[in-house]
């Protein structure tokens, strides 16, 4: 991917921001940012701007507590040991003055006292909270409409993967969201399609084409280049799929599918200048010899469809011989990093779907049928049972516009089924209908002891049981019915599940996830995960 700011112009960014902020603001951070995985990275980015500041980051006694009461709690051994390593570097913080515990044993519970805070010395300090709560950010934040004579204004930040601080984005799975403002995509604006409310009027009538070119054949650019359609790929139900003479293939759509809409949709997705390594999006509109429009050109693809490789245990085994857990983990950041991208520029891929999804290695991977993707008001035309929301299952998917929200259930579900190969996140024991159970979000895998008993048998358990805590909570969260990003407007989105894989990926890196448990590095362990006590 290609970006206007370098990796370091925006790590110093960050590093200015914080510095401003060590600088010149009281800091406040909340239990919730202390658990982050993240906040070890920032403890050493903050530390020395304290030194030299000769400032405190402030936390309530109230937030030591909640950390005692996780650190005790036995149904959760994996969180409440979490905590205790947060307490001693607590410990150690306060001790050499970096950290300030402020408050009272038995305060109100922290977010009132926050609030209570807030409202009182923002009359006289600048002030910042630091947490990962995005119903206290907006709270706080609120702060800022009331009209205090003299009162200066708060900010509320939370920490991201790399350490630093990052705004939060309120608008996420909103349909009229400008992700053109929000900070740090460092997208153009000629690369961003509009956020539409209404599928396009235009319909699906055929278009005259008096020819469908095929193998030794030529077809025309815009421009009048020809091209010569070489050896068949690939067929669909769509249309067929050619080497050219060129390094691009090219998409030819049969006749009963070449439709005004879609013609329309192609030079649509053209007028933007799209390039994402793996991500097979149209180049070029394809015509015959009488210049009416037969298909597009796109880059070539290469790898195993995640469905006959990944998600089939001995065809991964076979595909992938040397694989480890590491290896799906970097596979899932290299397929959220290209999503990533698409989001970024408003693309809603809708039928995200494994058929669609090609694998070299964890770090090549290819996204094909990327013309079947939601671009402003043209909806996504079809969708796979597995990966569609609860709240738009059952639905016509050529008749409305998919949200983020929407889309984010289909990413957590994709993850999901490479983590647990192959395995739909609410199978269950005892059968029932698919469908109904994503509906009534009745999801069978275990959080400490809040589980519906119905786990599938077989490996699954065992590879639940060697995920990262925050991995299983955030599925877990996602997946079961009043979970706290179980709704379309909560979910995680594409840079919430980035950070989570990344710190896997550093956990598995440093060799600290296998200290615990060497079978926690397998791909398919064969007993549970050893609890340390």
């Amino acid at each position: 991917m290609a970006y206007d700011i370098s990796q370091d112009s925006k790590e110093n960014y960050a590093r200015n921001k914080l510095d401003s902020y060590a600088k010149d603001w009281k800091i406040f951070i909340d239990t919730c940012s202390i658990l982050h995985f993240a906040a070890g990275k920032f403890w050493v980015n903050i530390i020395p701007l304290l030194q030299r500041y000769q400032n405190r980051v402030i936390i309530p006694q109230r937030s030591i507590e909640e950390l005692q009461k996780i650190g005790n709690n036995k149904s959760k051994p994996e969180l409440a040991n979490k905590a205790k390593d947060c307490l001693k570097v607590l410990t150690w913080l306060i001790g050499k003055n970096f950290v300030e515990r402020r408050g009272e044993k038995n305060d109100s519970f922290v977010d009132n006292l926050f609030q209570v805070v807030f409202t009182k010395f923002r009359m006289t300090h600048k002030l910042l909270l630091i947490t990962q709560d995005g119903d206290l950010a907006k709270d706080i934040l609120a702060l800022n409409s009331t009209r205090s004579v003299n009162a200066n204004s708060v900010a509320v930040k939370r920490i991201n993967q790399y350490g630093f601080l990052s705004n939060f984005n309120f608008n996420i799975g909103n349909t009229n969201n400008d992700r053109t403002k929000q900070q740090g995509n460092n997208v153009k604006e000629n690369e961003v399609f509009r956020i539409c409310k209404t599928v396009t009027s235009l319909t699906d009538s055929r278009l005259k084409v008096t020819h469908i070119p095929t193998e030794n054949e030529i077809v025309y650019t815009a421009l009048r280049k020809g091209i010569k359609l070489k050896s068949k790929v690939a067929a669909g139900g769509e249309g067929i799929i050619y080497t050219t003479n060129t390094p691009y293939v090219a998409k030819i759509y049969k006749k009963e599918n070449n439709t005004r809409r879609r013609y329309e949709k192609i030079k649509l997705m053209l007028s933007k200048n799209l390039k994402c390594e793996g991500v097979c999006y149209p180049v070029s509109a394809l015509y015959n010899s009488q210049q009416e429009f037969v298909g597009y050109m796109m880059p070539q693809a290469k790898g195993k469809e995640l469905q006959k490789s990944i998600f089939i245990k001995q065809l991964f085994l076979k595909n992938f011989p040397r694989w480890k857990k590491r290896d799906t983990v970097e596979l899932c950041i290299t397929i959220l990093e290209k999503i990533k991208y698409l989001h970024d520029r408003n693309i809603v891929m809708g039928d995200i779907n494994p058929a669609n999804i090609l694998v070299v290695s964890p770090k090549e991977v290819y996204f094909v049928d990327t013309d079947s993707y939601q671009v402003e008001d043209f909806p996504c035309p079809v969708g796979t049972n597995n990966y569609t929301a609860p709240e738009i299952q059952r639905k016509h998917f050529s008749d409305f516009l998919r949200t983020m929200g929407n889309e984010n259930f289909a990413v957590a579900t994709l993850l999901f089924m490479i983590m647990l190969p192959g395995k739909p996140p609410y199978s269950q024991q005892g059968g029932e209908d698919p469908i109904n159970n994503i509906i009534r979000m009745d999801f069978s895998y275990p959080l400490g002891d809040s589980s519906n008993k119905k786990t599938p048998d077989g490996p699954w358990r065992y590879i639940w049981s060697h995920l990262t805590y925050d991995l299983k909570n955030a599925f877990y969260n996602t997946f079961r019915q009043g979970g706290e990003y179980s709704t379309e407007s909560k979910r995680l989105t594409v840079n919430d599940w980035l950070s989570l894989f990344s710190y896997y990926l550093d956990l598995l890196d440093s060799g600290k996830f296998g200290e615990q448990d060497k079978m926690s590095e397998e791909l398919f362990p064969t007993r549970y995960k050893k609890i340390q006590r």
